[in-house]
């Protein structure tokens, strides 16, 4: 699953390996992974454009290119990117191709075919995503359990269900989430406001603890040069319902939450 760990190892790799050399073409497999401009326009404007930068905001990452234009990709649940040696035959769930000097591919692969792209001037492509609207990231070293507390202050409804608005905390996904709060021994059914001063600063040590490990695991998936990442999805209770709690010993339950489910251990977060 494509949270914030493995989308910030994507950056990595594409800091080490993509910035600096120059896209001649790209190729549009599947025209609806492209969010705007349309799929002609896209790839005209990519043609011969040198990649300057990668980084990564929430989900996103931001691929600034010479004359002022940025390339947006969103990996949805299961996207990911490959480079590749042109040659290499193509995987069936190919989205689009990034054709880089020196014969090599830049590849958007999806066996669910939701990830998504974008590119524009960086005004248009900040406005048309509402990147401005993003919470703090969870991944940034300033965020403390200050930050954390400010972020949720003025938030009422399930816990849970605000701790994945990425409007209120950025790079925090559904697995993250659940193993945050496992970690914290909070039940994910509480309200925001019900949290102590004492669980939001356990709360934001849990989540630095989580994305941390899966970053330096290198996430779950494969990287863009093929590696396998060593975290696992369910590390503790994330998609582990009916399995005993790795805790206490108590079963896994699960709970739909605004349309999701949640995993958790009802004995161990109360």
């Amino acid at each position: 699953m494509a949270e914030a760990p493995e989308v910030e190892i994507l950056a990595q790799g594409l800091r080490e390996a993509v910035v600096g050399r120059t896209i001649q073409s790209a190729e549009v497999l599947q025209p609806a992974a492209v969010r705007f401009p349309s799929v002609d326009e896209f790839a005209a404007l990519l043609a011969n454009r040198q990649v300057l930068g990668a980084q990564r905001r929430a989900k996103y990452i931001l691929m600034p290119l010479g004359g002022d234009v940025v390339l947006a990709m969103h990996m949805m649940l299961w996207g990911t990117l490959r480079l590749l040696p042109r040659a290499e035959p193509r995987a069936k769930d190919t989205l689009i191709v990034w054709q880089l000097d020196g014969d090599q591919d830049l590849r958007l692969t999806d066996p669910l075919g939701y990830a998504r792209v974008a590119l524009g001037p960086t005004d248009e492509l900040t406005q048309r995503l509402d990147l401005t609207s993003l919470g703090p990231d969870a991944l940034d070293p300033a965020f403390t359990p200050k930050v954390l507390a400010n972020a949720l202050a003025k938030r009422r409804g399930v816990l849970r269900v605000v701790l994945i608005n990425q409007r209120v905390l950025a790079g925090l996904g559904i697995r993250d989430a659940d193993e945050s709060l496992w970690l914290a021994q909070i039940d994910p059914r509480r309200s925001v406001a019900s949290l102590t001063p004492d669980e939001f600063t356990r709360l934001h040590s849990a989540i630095v603890t989580v994305l941390s490990e899966g970053l330096a695991l290198r996430g779950t998936q494969r990287d863009l040069f093929g590696r396998k990442g060593q975290a696992v999805h369910g590390r503790y209770v994330f998609e582990q319902g009916g399995k005993p709690c790795p805790r206490c010993s108590a079963i896994v339950k699960s709970t739909r939450l605004n349309g999701r489910n949640a995993f958790f251990c009802p004995a161990c977060q109360r």
